[in-house]
């Protein structure tokens, strides 16, 4: 499932659940920039997360950690990219 098609069907999601109330295109959009920015805080809170595990269960091979670090960087960084890139 691509980035852009979870956003949507999570803000279709949402307009469900809201029911029978009328709600303007503008919200439409502002429901879907929102779920974007939640997205965005995701990806970079597992990214720190993963970090933090890589640094610390990999002591002794410092040099892989930090290999995998810039890596996973690199990916987090690409991801972010194309979730603005969405808004």
């Amino acid at each position: 499932m691509s980035v852009q098609s979870s956003i949507d069907d999570t803000t279709e999601s949402i307009l469900a659940a809201l029911g029978e109330q009328d709600v303007s295109e503008a919200q439409k959009e502002e429901i879907a920039k929102i779920v974007s920015q939640l997205l965005v805080k995701t990806v970079e809170k597992t990214t720190a997360n993963q970090m933090k595990t890589a640094a610390n269960c990999c002591g002794p091979e410092l040099d892989l950690a930090h290999q995998i670090r810039e890596e996973m960087n690199r990916r987090k960084e690409l991801l972010i990219s194309n979730l603005k890139a969405l808004r």
